[in-house]
C-alpha cells in the first residue's frame, strides 16, 4: 500500500432486525398510526405495522438498551442504558438522527420520561447510581438534579402542571417517582432549578404495602395509578397526597399499565391484559403469549400494542380484546443460524430458550417452532430441506433439522409437524458441533470428547470415531464439509483450523 493511503474497512448494511428485546416499558405505538417502535439489542427499531421491509435502525448504545420513553406527540424518543457507558440518547422521529447524548448517569439508567409540552426529559438511574435529572430539550442541559427518592425508584412520569388551591395550572411541574414500598410526589421550578419532593402517604400497614414498577397519571391527573409487583394497583389521590386503595388485577405483578377516559387496562405477569372501568371494575380479559411488559395505545385508542418478555408483539383491539399477532421472537440468546445448502429463502435458527425456529426470509414470519423438552438447549444447528430419515422415505419438500447439545445428545426434527424424530447420545462430552454430509445420509458430530463421529440416523450406535487431537485441551468447537463432500474443517480451542479427507 502507498504510504497515505488507508484500507477501506468493508461494511455490511443491515437489512431487517427481527424482535422485540422484551424489556418493560420499551414498545410504543407511534401517534402517527403506521408504525411502532421497539428496543431490540442495543438498537432502536422503528417499524411499518404494513410492511416488513420498512425498517428503521437508531444505533448509539454500545450496550443492550435498559429504558425507553415516546413523547406525547411522538416527536421524540429516548433511550437509556446501563453500563461504563450510561448514557440517555434523545433521538427525533422526523429525521430519524440522534438530536442529544446525555452523559451524565454513572451505573445505569433505570427509566426516562418526556414532560406532556415536550420540552424536560427526566431520567433516573440505578440504585448505585442514585441520581435523578431533569433535562432541557432545547439545548440538552441540565436544569436540576437531585438524589432519587424513593430508592430504588423503579418509574417516573409527569403529570401536567401543579395546581394551586382553586385547582388551576400553576407555573411549576409536577412528577411522580415511584418505587420500593412508596412514591414521592415531585414540584419542578423550571426556572430557577427547585425540584421539592413530597412523600406519599398511605393508608395503614400490610397490604397497602407495595414495590411499584410503573406508574400512571389518569386523563384529569387528579389520579395516579400504581402497578405492583403483587398484582394489585394502588389509586393515589394527587390533591391529598394520599394512597387511597389498592385493585386487584393479576397474578405475578402488574408489568405494563395504562390509563384512559374508561378506565385502566392491566397488563400482568401472567400473560393477560384485563380492562377495568371507570368505577374499577373488570370489564374484559386476554392472554397473550408470555408476561406482558410493554403496552401503548394507539392515536384512536381503538386499540394497543403489546409487547410481552418472551419477544412476541400483538395488536390488540379494545372491542372485544381480539389480538394479532404481529411478529415473535426467541426470548433468549441465539446461538446458532443456518441456511439450508438448497435454498436461500427460508433459514432456520436455536436458542437457549430451548427452542428451534423456521423463518421466511421473504416476510420474516416464522414458518414453525419445535420446543427441545427432553434435552440441554441446543448450541448448534443444521438445516436441510429435504433429508432422509431413518431409511424410511425421502421427505420431499419438508423440513428437517439437527440440533446438538451440551448434554452429549443431537435430535433430529421434522419441523413442519413440531416433532421430533431421533435422538443421539454420544459416550462422553458435550457436542459443540454438527455437519451433514452431502447425501444427507450422515451426521458429523464434534465437541469435548476432542473426537469426530460419524452417525446413520438409521443406528444409535456411531458408524465411525476418530481422534482430533491427543492434547487435553484442544476441544472441538465446529464442523464444516467441503461444497463436494471431500474435505471437513474443525477449529477449537487451540485456534487451529485442521482439514480431514471425509474418506479416510
Amino acid at each position: 500500500m502507498e504510504e497515505g493511503k488507508h484500507a477501506t474497512e468493508a461494511s455490511i448494511e443491515l437489512e431487517h432486525a427481527i424482535g422485540f428485546s422484551g424489556i418493560p416499558g420499551c414498545l410504543f405505538y407511534h401517534p402517527g398510526g403506521e408504525y411502532f417502535v421497539a428496543a431490540s439489542g442495543g438498537t432502536v427499531v422503528i417499524q411499518s405495522f404494513l410492511d416488513p421491509h420498512d425498517q428503521y435502525f437508531l444505533s448509539g448504545h454500545d450496550g443492550p438498551i435498559t429504558c425507553m420513553s415516546m413523547s406525547k406527540s411522538g416527536r421524540y424518543f429516548a433511550s437509556g442504558q446501563n453500563g461504563e457507558n450510561s448514557d440517555v440518547l434523545v433521538w427525533d422521529f422526523e429525521t430519524k438522527k440522534m438530536l442529544f447524548r446525555l452523559s451524565e448517569h454513572d451505573h445505569g439508567v433505570k427509566c426516562v420520561a418526556f414532560s406532556d409540552d415536550e420540552l424536560l426529559l427526566c431520567t433516573v438511574g440505578v440504585d448505585s447510581d442514585k441520581k435523578m435529572i431533569v433535562w432541557d430539550l432545547s439545548n440538552g442541559y441540565i436544569v436540576c438534579s437531585n438524589k432519587m427518592n424513593p430508592q430504588p425508584t423503579n418509574c417516573v412520569s409527569w403529570g401536567g402542571m401543579v395546581k394551586d388551591i382553586k385547582r388551576r395550572d400553576t407555573d411549576k411541574y409536577l412528577l411522580v417517582t415511584s418505587g420500593a414500598k412508596t412514591s414521592v410526589l415531585w414540584e419542578l421550578d423550571p426556572y430557577n432549578g427547585e425540584l421539592v419532593g413530597e412523600q406519599v402517604h398511605t393508608t395503614g400497614r400490610g397490604e397497602q404495602v407495595r414495590e411499584n414498577i410503573n406508574v400512571e397519571f389518569s386523563g384529569d391527573k387528579e389520579t395516579i395509578f400504581c402497578g405492583t409487583t403483587s398484582g394489585d394497583f394502588g389509586l393515589i389521590n394527587v390533591r391529598l397526597k394520599k394512597l387511597m386503595k389498592t385493585v386487584r388485577a393479576c397474578r405475578l405483578g402488574i408489568l405494563s399499565l395504562l390509563s384512559w377516559p374508561e378506565g385502566v387496562i392491566c397488563g400482568g405477569g401472567d400473560g393477560t391484559i384485563t380492562t377495568f372501568d371507570a368505577s374499577l371494575t373488570d370489564r374484559q380479559q386476554c392472554r397473550l403469549d408470555g408476561p406482558v411488559v410493554a403496552m401503548s395505545f394507539s392515536p384512536d385508542k381503538a386499540e394497543l400494542v403489546a409487547g410481552t418478555s418472551t419477544g412476541f408483539v400483538y395488536r390488540v383491539r379494545l372491542e372485544g380484546l381480539q389480538t394479532l399477532l404481529v411478529c415473535e421472537n426467541h426470548h433468549s440468546a441465539v446461538k446458532c443460524v443456518a441456511f439450508a445448502p438448497e435454498s436461500s429463502d427460508k433459514f432456520a435458527t436455536a436458542s437457549s430458550d430451548n427452542t428451534l425456529r423456521i423463518w421466511d426470509a421473504g416476510d420474516y414470519t416464522t414458518i414453525t417452532t419445535a420446543e427441545v423438552k427432553d434435552a440441554g438447549a441446543p448450541t448448534c444447528l443444521v438445516y436441510s430441506l429435504d433429508m432422509l430419515v431413518r431409511g424410511i422415505a425421502l421427505y420431499d419438500d419438508n423440513f428437517h433439522a439437527i440440533s446438538c447439545s451440551r448434554d452429549r445428545s443431537f435430535l433430529c426434527w421434522d419441523l413442519r409437524s413440531e416433532r421430533k424424530i431421533t435422538s443421539h447420545k454420544q459416550r462422553m462430552g458435550g457436542i459443540n458441533g454438527v455437519a451433514l454430509s452431502r447425501d444427507q445420509t450422515i451426521v458429523l458430530t464434534v465437541g469435548q470428547e476432542r473426537r469426530v463421529t460419524s452417525w446413520d440416523l438409521r443406528d444409535q450406535n456411531p458408524v465411525n470415531v476418530r481422534d482430533l487431537s491427543p492434547n487435553l485441551g484442544d476441544e472441538a468447537t465446529t464442523i464444516a464439509l467441503s461444497h463436494d463432500g471431500t474435505l471437513f474443517a474443525t477449529a477449537g480451542t487451540a485456534m487451529l483450523i485442521k482439514l480431514w479427507d471425509f474418506a479416510t
